[in-house]
């Protein structure tokens, strides 16, 4: 029998329990606070330090129903699903069911595998495990896809007739390079070792010891269970829930309450309730990159078994973000103080700063600042140069890397270290601590190291870029302006002899004046479908792979006619001449035809 509890005890309870509700009150407007700030409905989160464990929420689940958020309203994770994937991945290496350096391309050969350096280093379960595969990181038919349903097998995301869709383009455990579609072969190797359904084996596996009661790998939709709080685009557009194609990279629907047992076990040695889930050497590397060339020459920053060891705001924490349709997250543990935060933001928005939010859970940890790399003299002006993404974060989307996402990087004479500039970002400050290592001006530690392979590298440890060309971005940046000043000559000029009745006389004009008009429709077709359907190949775009496959010919045929009846240069063959070197430079780079299913 239990003894009883004696007065004392009980008053000391209710005591500290009345200094403990202020403490929440303040912590919940302060959440709302910003929240109004960023014009965000509602957060939930869960903190974990050294064994006090609080949860809650703040703001909206539902804005039009009125539903308040909770640490029991079930949020989803978008890709802190990964570090789940991860954890069952490790179990199966811990039980001996599978080994890290298992040859995925050998247990899983009937998939479209394309690695040429598949005899020297074939892509193992720890390339997957920490995106150093070489892999792509998604297509947009299986990002944006409707006919997904909840139970389309895994297997259907890698079609064998899809050529390069898992070309590895990176010798395997070299280089960083995020990829959903190396998470998605990770819930295909489960299935292969465990003969069953990966939701199913994680659901018994993972959630059932962690005792996870309120968390699902399935589908979930807000129809289906009304503690699933309403997600959120921009200007509050409501967005319910939507089945993935490749949904081990990013399906997960949970609790903060539940995320509180995640946190905990992430901070311990891999058992649970004396039972070893996941051996302590693999726990140990869950946030600790192992393989990569960065890695090797010193850079600490990187991606480890399960989560990426992350510089910010002061703290060295091992975490991992996550980002779906109509939700945000993050997930940070710091396992040498034993504490750890999760949140779930109900909105996907491009406006709202969510490292507000990150910023304010790290305040809440009161965590010692991180050891301050010092700078050292350095001869930088070796390192200037451009630098371009290699590889792309998407292959479908490389060009625009190319083009808006290469930096510049120059000497910074007040410092003696670097700078680097891009179209996409603010101006950065790199100060040199040594051997290559240099320190972002508002980082801790080493945040950049430059690397001497076959060519120059720059990585932060989640990104690689290689020494480019100047010249040829140039050349490229002339062709885009000088390409699209022609044709909005030519849409001007075409309308304008459309207008004036003489249109047909001027058949160079027209034809190409013709093929851009006609751009109008798809783009209309696409407003009349769901978004949703972008990836997939539709009648609107269908019509503009074909317009956009048709203009170059419009603008060779356009060049031919207007040469062989003026015989001298006029403004409107020098605009189809413009458009033509346009539409052949964005055909070398795999632009057009815009083939967005591909």
């Amino acid at each position: 029998m239990g003894s009883a509890r004696s007065p004392d005890g009980f008053i000391l309870s209710l005591f500290l329990l009345f200094l403990s509700l202020p403490l929440k009150a303040n912590e919940t407007a302060e959440l709302e606070a910003l929240l109004e700030l960023e014009s965000l409905p509602g957060v939930v989160w869960s903190i974990t330090d050294n064994g006090a464990d609080r949860s809650g929420g703040a703001g909206s689940a539902d804005l039009h129903r009125d539903r308040p958020m909770s640490a029991q309203t079930k949020v989803q994770v978008g890709s802190v699903t990964k570090t789940l994937v991860a954890l069952g991945v490790l179990h199966l290496v811990s039980i001996g069911e599978l080994e890290l350096d298992t040859s995925v391309e050998q247990l899983i050969p009937d998939l479209p595998w394309d690695n040429r350096w598949r005899n020297e280093t074939p892509i193992t379960v720890r390339n997957l495990l920490e995106h150093t595969a070489g892999l792509d990181n998604i297509r947009m038919w299986q990002f944006l896809n409707a006919s997904a349903t909840p139970d389309t097998p895994l297997t259907s995301a890698f079609p064998a007739d899809h050529g390069y869709l898992l070309r590895v383009r990176t010798p395997p455990g070299t280089q960083y390079s995020y990829s959903n579609m190396g998470y998605a072969v990770l819930g295909l190797v489960i299935e292969r070792v465990t003969s069953e359904r990966y939701e199913d084996f994680l659901a018994r596996s993972l959630l059932l010891p962690l005792k996870m009661k309120q968390s699902s790998f399935r589908f979930v939709t807000q129809q289906d269970d009304e503690r699933l709080a309403m997600g959120y685009l921009d200007h509050g557009v409501p967005q319910p829930s939507v089945p993935m194609v490749l949904r081990p990279a990013g399906q997960f629907t949970t609790t903060a309450s539940d995320m509180l047992s995640l946190l905990r076990f992430l901070l311990g040695s891999g058992s649970v309730d004396g039972v070893r889930l996941i051996a302590p050497d693999l726990m140990a590397k869950l946030g600790v990159p192992s393989t990569t060339d960065a890695y090797r020459a010193g850079l600490r920053i990187g991606h480890g078994l399960a989560l990426a060891l992350r510089d910010r705001h002061g703290v060295l924490g091992e975490c991992h973000p996550g980002t779906t349709f109509g939700f945000r997250a993050n997930l940070c543990v710091f396992r040498t103080q034993g504490k750890g935060f999760f949140y779930a933001v109900n909105a996907d928005t491009e406006t709202a700063d969510y490292e507000r939010l990150t910023r304010y859970f790290i305040q809440q940890m009161d965590l010692p600042l991180a050891h301050l790399d010092p700078v050292v003299e350095m001869h930088s002006e070796k390192y200037s140069g451009l630098y371009e993404l290699a590889p792309s974060n998407m292959d479908q989307f490389a060009w625009i890397d190319w083009m808006f996402n290469s930096i510049w990087v120059s000497p910074n004479p007040q410092t003696g270290g670097l700078l680097v500039r891009s179209l996409q970002d603010d101006e950065r400050a790199l100060l040199p601590v040594g051997k290559g290592l240099f320190r972002d001006s508002d980082r801790r530690v080493a945040s950049h190291v430059f690397l001497v392979e076959d060519e120059l590298l720059l990585s932060d440890g989640l990104q690689t870029w290689k020494k480019g060309s100047p010249l040829f971005l140039l050349l490229g940046w002339i062709s885009l302006l000088a390409g699209t000043l022609a044709f909005l000559y030519i849409i001007f000029r075409g309308t304008w002899l459309s207008l004036s009745g003489r249109l047909l006389a001027n058949k160079p004009i027209a034809l190409v004046w013709g093929c851009l008009v006609a751009l109008a429709l798809p783009v209309y077709l696409f407003t009349l479908q769901s978004f949703l359907e972008f990836g997939e190949a539709t009648v609107a775009s269908r019509i503009l792979a074909a317009l956009s496959g048709a203009l170059p010919a419009a603008c060779a045929l356009a060049c031919y006619i207007s040469m062989k009846r003026h015989k001298t240069w006029t403004l409107d063959l020098c605009a189809v001449v413009a458009g033509l070197q346009l539409c052949v430079f964005l055909a070398s780079q795999g632009v057009i035809p815009i083939v967005l299913w591909r």
